[in-house]
């Protein structure tokens, strides 16, 4: 089923296929309550029970779709949908006023591939489109998933994964960050992605800050507590290494090397365990590298701090030992960036 889905995702809209009037000659048209449904669309009407199923009677004959590429018919209960390269397939529903609103078969999630689907979890349904897949739930609503942030998402489990459900569509927005030998601001594209456990999911092209100067894909969420208020995870796709971005609150500056395992705990209260967390050396290296940068941490005359506004702790460096990670005469040697 994964396998399937990855397909959905990845898939993209076909658009120098032939363009098509009529779909192929199946059963011969019948007509119900007035209007005569035809071809494979008829197949599939039937093949659900026609005027007894969710469908129920059409309004419509079947049409050629605006991008010529397919045909449809509008039923009381939704539409079925035909391309020669995805078949005949219906769309009701929720997932069918997403797909409307972003412009039918012309959007970027092209024609259906798929029936509705129910997902394994009991909570909701989805439905796979040539560009990509619209997940249902009832407490987030109807949206697509798609690309770098769909494949991200499918990696950690999709919607049974700790992410949950998408609560959003995609946006595409800029992102910053402030070099700090130079307070120099450097703005960066971003699209971004909402999922129920309040997670942001994003995809980022590059010339952003700590393992994301490159393409890169991650989530950051929000953290509960009085020392951490925000965690991010970057993921450069050049890489199997991935970067921890810890954003502490002015009590968490402030605590010193005394706060350092509380804060660590709260680093995790929300945050989903990165995949590529593979050994315990590398798991002991960030907390060491946390502990560092609550140790070294010291405001300047203007109000910022010297170490940025967050600790960026990276996966390949080695663990070192807490000693050589928190001493004051080490940390003014090493300054948290050990080799």
């Amino acid at each position: 089923m994964k396998t399937l889905r990855r397909l959905a995702l990845f898939a993209t809209v076909c658009l120098a296929a032939p363009f098509l009037t009529s779909s192929p000659a199946a059963a011969a048209d019948r007509d119900f309550c007035g209007k005569t449904v035809s071809g494979v669309i008829l197949d599939k009407y039937i093949a659900m029970g026609d005027v007894s199923s969710p469908l129920k009677c059409p309004v419509t004959d079947e049409m050629t779709t605006p991008d010529g590429r397919g045909r449809y018919t509008h039923f009381q209960g939704g539409s079925v949908y035909w391309s020669a390269a995805t078949g005949a397939h219906p769309v009701w529903g929720a997932v069918r006023d997403k797909w409307q609103a972003m412009g039918w078969e012309t959007s970027a999630l092209g024609y259906p591939k798929s029936d509705e689907l129910k997902n394994a979890d009991g909570k909701g349904v989805r439905q796979e489109f040539e560009g990509g897949t619209v997940y249902w739930s009832a407490p987030t609503g109807a949206h697509p998933v798609w690309g770098k942030i769909g494949a991200t998402w499918g990696e950690y489990g999709w919607e049974s994964s700790a992410f949950g459900y998408p609560a959003s569509d995609e946006r595409d927005g800029t992102g910053s960050w402030t070099d700090v030998d130079n307070g120099q601001v450097h703005t960066y594209r971003q699209v971004t992605q909402k999922f129920a456990s309040g997670a942001t999911l994003f995809w980022i092209p590059g010339g952003a800050t700590e393992g994301c100067d490159g393409e890169c894909t991650g989530y950051e969420v929000e953290a509960p507590g009085s020392l951490v208020k925000q965690v991010r995870v970057n993921l450069p796709t050049d890489s199997d290494k991935f970067v921890l971005m810890v954003f502490p609150t002015d009590a968490g500056f402030r605590g010193g090397i005394d706060k350092a395992v509380d804060g660590w705990q709260e680093v995790w209260t929300n945050t989903p365990n990165p995949l590529r967390l593979d050994t315990a050396d590398e798991a002991e290296s960030l907390r060491e590298q946390y502990a560092c940068h609550a140790a070294y941490a010291s405001q300047e005359s203007d109000g910022s701090w010297n170490t940025g506004n967050s600790w960026d702790l990276e996966s390949d460096r080695p663990s070192v030992s807490w000693t050589y990670a928190t001493d004051a005469l080490f940390v003014a040697v090493h300054k948290c960036n050990w080799t």
